[in-house]
């Protein structure tokens, strides 16, 4: 079989017609970037062209003037329509351009045609999508804002519990530098201290005090320790306990913080 066994009827929308040339349009939709100063472009490759089919037909007879009504009126539908290209074979296409339809005073009986056809494609239009990077960022925010509020609900409430301890500790700290404070100031401890002294120092000299330094009297004091010297150290041991309690009661309200 030669190549002209293989053409096949021409037709668009069902209406037939003969075939004389047809020309294809085929490649690559480039756009071509020039720049000032630069001598050679840079042509952007935009991804395949359209497919584009011209032909040059003619339609034949003595009702060749209805024939030509009958292509007027399929070629002015809306819409893809197929063409049965005598070379290419059934195309889903559009008519781009306007249907030429020539007649000829010395061609009575002969309507010729020219077309300019597309391919046509499904109609799909531009739709909302998930983007995929989008979508793990905000899953990972979501995550640490999840994280972030666990650790902070388990940690305020170890903290409400550890600070209930601190006061706890605070408080018994605070007791513990008043009591303290308060043996040291004892006013009869002094005169404790005085009746480790030997002698008769009157009849108070033997009197115990209801709480105080007396059960450390015997370790500062010695046979030629003389009052004034009693009297002094009880003062430094005075100033002493009180420095101590304040500086205990500072550090533990600081843990209180």
């Amino acid at each position: 079989m030669g190549w002209i066994d293989y053409l096949q009827p021409a037709s668009f929308r069902g209406v037939p017609f003969s075939v004389l040339n047809e020309t294809g349009e085929f490649g690559r939709r480039i756009a071509l970037h020039e720049y000032p100063k630069r001598d050679i472009p840079y042509p952007e490759d935009m991804g395949r062209r359209s497919r584009r089919f011209q032909l040059q037909g003619y339609l034949v007879g003595d009702d060749v003037l209805a024939q030509r009504e009958v292509m007027v009126g399929a070629c002015e539908q809306s819409g893809d329509g197929v063409l049965i290209h005598p070379s290419y074979g059934r195309l889903t296409v559009t008519l781009m351009g306007p249907l030429r339809a020539v007649l000829k005073s010395d061609r009575g009986r002969y309507v010729e045609l020219n077309f300019d056809f597309v391919e046509s494609g499904q109609r799909i239009f531009p739709s909302a999508i998930i983007a995929t990077g989008d979508a793990v960022s905000a899953a990972a925010d979501a995550a640490d804002g999840a994280a972030s509020t666990d650790f902070a609900t388990t940690a305020l409430s170890s903290l409400k519990q550890g600070a209930s301890v601190v006061q706890r500790a605070v408080g018994t700290v605070a007791i513990w530098a008043r009591q303290a404070q308060q043996l040291g100031n004892n006013a009869t401890n002094l005169s404790n201290m005085v009746s480790s002294l030997p002698g008769n120092f009157g009849r108070y000299a033997g009197g115990k005090s209801s709480g105080g330094l007396d059960g450390t009297v015997q370790s500062i004091t010695g046979s030629t320790t003389s009052i004034n010297q009693l009297i002094l150290q009880g003062t430094q041991s005075r100033t002493s306990i009180s420095n101590a309690s304040a500086s205990l009661t500072t550090i533990a309200n600081g843990l209180g913080l």
